[in-house]
């Protein structure tokens, strides 16, 4: 299964951002030998079957070509022994009933987002809406395909498999935009003399290296204000509140109540939270804990964005989390896994500086 790892960041000055999520291995560019591989039909696999088999020998076929070509030095690139091409395949279309989302909650994800990426100021909004469209529109057709017969409720955010898409898409566009980002730009403005505005980015976060660990951030800060103080009116209770620091005992047990929320508002089929015990992590009154999602809304949009090797995944369960463990005084990090069934995070967290 492909691994992801990601970390957080506190909110001082000081700390340098990294990016949201670091994938390794590293894309490879095959630049000496072209091969096109002739793949034909098996007789009683499906259309995605082979797809995945044609692509999947094309890179087998391009790398070993390449690397005959290249001179055999100390220095040569070779593959790794059972090397795993399966983070870099498009995922199967989901074979199994999700949850009903709670449209409330849905609209609450993907306007958390929205505004994560307004708040940094590195596009035009109207910029991005523009681009937004022209990912859904580029994207849908093919989506629609992977799971014919089986219609996909367009626009209903209720619909998993359409909250999946649209969800993909939106970070999709955000990780496209991240490495064009802007530092001064015109915006739309409608009370505006000129329907105009000149915006600066905030020199904080001027590169945009910078830009998927913040975006991560701010969305999981929106998600987890909103889940707490209330959202368009919508209350979700069982919201957990902050811990201090000094309670890192209670983290996963509150943890579960958060994600317990998501379940409940269709998110997830089920949410299971286990403690783990570490020596490293008890000496730094910190903790471990592993988090598994079970058919979550965004399973196959998580594995679209893996093999493409986007800059920032859809994982807002994961954002909120890590929302919730800042909010409570603790530094975290965690690693992501992605099954054709689930979704599971790897969690470690520490007190901030001062908070122990």
């Amino acid at each position: 299964m492909p691994r992801w790892h990601c970390s957080t960041v506190t909110n001082s000055s000081e700390a340098r951002p990294v990016p949201a999520c670091s994938r390794l291995p590293s894309r490879v560019r095959c630049k000496q030998a072209r091969l096109v591989p002739t793949v034909q039909a098996v007789p009683g696999r499906g259309d995605a079957a082979t797809r995945r088999e044609a692509v999947l020998g094309g890179l087998s076929l391009v790398l070993s070509a390449w690397s005959l070509a290249r001179p055999q030095t100390a220095a040569s690139f070779s593959l790794p022994q059972n090397f795993d091409f399966s983070h870099l395949l498009p995922p199967e279309p989901v074979a199994f009933p999700r949850k009903v989302l709670d449209q409330r909650f849905a609209v609450l994800l993907l306007r958390s987002t929205y505004d994560a990426v307004d708040a940094l100021d590195f596009i035009a909004m109207d910029q991005f809406q523009i681009q937004f469209w022209k990912t859904r529109q580029a994207e849908y057709e093919p989506y629609l395909l992977q799971y014919s017969p089986i219609r996909v409720r367009q626009g209903d955010l209720t619909d998993p498999l359409y909250f999946d898409f649209i969800s993909f898409a939106q970070y999709s566009t955000v990780g496209t935009i991240i490495p064009k980002g802007l530092q001064v730009f015109k915006e739309f403005c409608e009370d505006c003399p000129d329907q105009s505005k000149t915006v600066r980015r905030d020199a904080t976060f001027k590169d945009n290296s910078a830009l998927p660990t913040q975006v991560a951030l701010r969305t999981g800060d929106f998600i987890y204000d909103g889940l707490r103080n209330g959202f368009r009116e919508e209350t979700f209770p069982g919201t957990p509140e902050p811990l201090t620091a000094s309670q890192s005992a209670l983290v996963p047990e509150r943890v579960q109540k958060l994600l317990s929320v998501f379940v409940d508002r269709g998110f997830a089929i089920k949410a299971q939270v286990t403690a783990e015990n570490t020596a490293a992590n008890k000496l730094n009154s910190g903790g471990a804990f592993t988090v598994r999602m079970e058919g979550p809304a965004n399973l196959w949009g998580v594995g679209a964005l893996q093999s493409r090797q986007a800059l920032i995944l859809d994982a807002v369960d994961a954002m909120t989390v890590q929302a919730y463990l800042r909010a409570s005084g603790f530094v975290s990090d965690y690693t992501l896994q992605r099954s054709s069934t689930a979704i599971e995070h790897r969690w470690n967290f520490q007190p901030m500086a001062g908070q122990a």
